[in-house]
This record gives structure tokens, sequence and C-alpha cells, in this order.
């Protein structure tokens, strides 16, 4: 009786034992594994959408001023598609072609189960395989891998991709999905890589409460950053008439730009700058990184001794971005050698925006504000 008993008993703990393991493997199995089979004969399409938080209304408006390959403000975003790994039947990757020797640790990718940040890093070291990337990590110069996929989408007036412009018939797997810089005549957008799944189910990112069926479309969201262009103004002023007698005449103009042209408008750069000539002729200065699109106005306020101001160009222009036609934008002044001869010479004093009083004060201790060149010197402010 006693043998049976302890027969008995090993029985009854090989088999809690079974039942333990088989707890085990079945609690263990990946999210993806949960979802019905994919169906390989399908194709995935992806619809890209910008974001459409109250925040980034503005944003995404001045997109559809994007210009294209064209030079027409189209809205155009080149998008570039990369399959990093391959959809097998089971719902997991496999890593494909050229991205085989990414380096990933761990098997979590596989079934989508990474964290926000491991996804970011593997968006991260997918883009080092394909671009070059300069001192700052940015990647520059063409592809070492050609995409899988590119598409020219546009954004509308209103802010949106037009929903046809999708990429359709792609091939089941994992994507590395990247926007090219664009620039609007005002901002300089860049988009963040990201990893996107082809087909994807609920469940992936739900668990047990979501959908387990694969769906082959979806939706995937930008995510672009914004940076301010800058352009440039040139100064140019023509003496046309000029006593030696009177010694050097200098002459002194003041800049301020605003960002939309109001007199109630923030000031977004205000600086002084002079010439000074010797003999009759023209000399230029160059004021940079001026905010585009601002609005500026040039002022002669000191025409020098003995000189009268005989063109004036103090009409208010708006600054176009570098690298645009039309950049620099121009104010051009001419002076002549007044007979009416007065005592003294160009001016020390600089002018300082007090942003207490709002206006513009006399000091000789001017920090500098902007800069730029005067007939090809650099030119600081109020020089």
């Amino acid at each position: 009786m006693r043998v049976i008993k302890r027969k008995g008993n090993r029985i009854l703990t090989a088999i809690g034992a079974a039942c333990l393991a088989l707890t085990a493997i079945l609690c263990n199995v990946p999210r993806a594994q949960a979802a019905v089979q994919v169906d390989m004969a399908q194709t995935g399409t992806l619809a890209l959408k910008l974001p459409e938080d109250e925040g980034s209304a503005d944003m995404v408006m001045d997109m559809a001023r994007i210009k294209g390959a064209d030079g027409t403000a189209n809205g155009e975003l080149d998008v570039h598609a990369w399959k990093v790994a391959d959809m097998l039947e089971t719902g997991r990757y496999e890593l494909s072609g050229e991205f085989e020797g990414l380096g990933i640790e761990g098997d979590a990718w596989r079934e989508m189960s990474l964290s926000e940040e491991g996804w970011k890093n593997l968006a991260a070291a997918a883009m080092d395989l394909i671009y070059e990337p300069d001192e700052d990590g940015k990647p520059v110069g063409e592809p070492k891998i050609p995409a899988t996929y590119d598409k020219a989408v546009h954004v509308a007036e209103d802010g949106t991709i037009a929903e046809p412009e999708t990429l359709a018939g792609m091939e089941l797997g994992l994507y590395l999905v990247a926007v090219d810089t664009a620039k609007s005549p005002k901002y300089t957008y860049t988009f963040t890589p990201m990893i996107v799944s082809l087909p994807w189910s609920l469940y992936q990112y739900e668990g047990a409460s979501g959908d387990d069926a694969w769906q082959y479309a979806r939706e995937a969201f930008l995510k672009p950053a914004q940076e301010p262009r800058y352009g440039s103004i040139r100064i140019i002023k023509e003496l046309t008439d000029y006593n030696a007698s009177q010694g050097d005449v200098t002459f002194v103009f003041d800049v301020a730009a605003r960002e939309n042209g109001e007199e109630d408008a923030e000031i977004v750069y205000s600086n002084v700058v002079s010439l000074t000539f010797s003999e009759v002729g023209v000399k230029e200065a160059i004021l940079e990184h001026i905010p585009a699109e601002s609005v500026v106005t040039v002022t002669e306020i000191y025409s020098g001794a003995n000189c009268e101001l005989t063109v004036s160009d103090d009409e208010s222009k708006t600054v176009i971005a570098d690298g645009e036609d039309g950049n620099p934008v121009t104010f051009y002044f001419e002076n002549r050698y007044d007979e009416d001869a007065k005592s003294g010479y160009g001016v020390e004093n600089r002018f300082r925006y007090d942003t207490e009083r709002n206006t513009y004060q006399w000091t000789t201790d001017r920090p500098g504000i902007g800069g730029g060149t005067v007939n090809g010197d650099k030119a600081e402010a109020g020089e």
C-alpha cells in the first residue's frame, strides 16, 4: 500500500507540474500570435495624416505653402518607405534584405511589443544604415539603400493630406517611413522617421482586450517639427556729389522688422547701421538673420553733415528666405552735397529700442543685434 501511495503521489506531482508548464507557455504566447493567421495574398495600404490637435492648426495650414519640385507652392511632401522586415503568416517578422544586419537585440520587436523608446531606437538604427549622418546625427546625401516605395503627397489648404494620396499595394511587412525636409516661405519642416506594421491588429497594442483580426489598411500620423527661416536685406547708399574739404561723411539707417507689418505688431528684428564716405560712389550694407516674411522698414535717420537725401527707399518690404529668388531684399538711398554747409561730422551715438517705453533711445553703448556685412566686411550693430 505504501508503494502504491508513493507512486500515486509521483503521478499527481507530474500532472501538476505539466499543468503549470502549460499555463506558463500559454501566458507567454506573443501578442501578435493571438491574431488569426495573416492572409499572405493581401497587400497593405498606408494613408498618411498630419496632426489634428488645435495647437498644430497653424502649422499644418502653413505646410500647404511648401514648394514642390516644380517650384510651385503645392504642399508637396516626398515620402519614402523601406521594408525593414518581412511579415510571416504567423504574424511575426523577420529582417529582410539589407536590413538583416541591423543587429536588433532581443525578440520583442518580432511581435510588435517594443516600448515607444524601443521603436524610436529601431527607426534611428535603420536610418543610420540608409543615410550617412552628419555631425548632428541628421541624414545627409542620397540613400545607400533604395526605398521600397516612393510617394509624393500634398498638403491641402485646410492642412490635410488628400485621401487618395495613399501608398497602396504594399507588400506585407514592417516599414520604416521617412519624409524629406520641406520648406514653406516662412518655415523649414523636418519629420521624425517612424516604424509602421502592415498588416496590424488591435491585439498588438491592446492585448486581450483588442480585436485580433488583421487589418491591411491603416493610417499613420506624421510628426513634423517647425523651424523658422531667415533672410537678408541689402541697403545701398549712393553719394552723387561730394565736397572733399568737408571731410568724411556718415549716413545712419534704422532697421526694424515686425511680424506682419502692423504698427502694433511684435518687433522681431532691430538694428542700426552706418555707412561712411570719403568720396563720391556707392556702398552697401547687408543685414542677415532676419525672420522670413517679417516686414522691414529702413529709415535714413542721419544724412550726414553737409548732405541732403534725394532718394529715400523707406517703404516697407517683406523679407524673403535665404535661397529664394528675390533675396536679399534691397533698399536704395541717394544723397548729394548740400551747398548750405553744416558743422559737425557723423554720429557716434546709436539707437536702442526701449521695450518699456516702446520707443528708441540714443545710447553710446548699444549691444549687438542682428549683424551683416558692409562692403564685404562684417557689420556689427550700429557700425
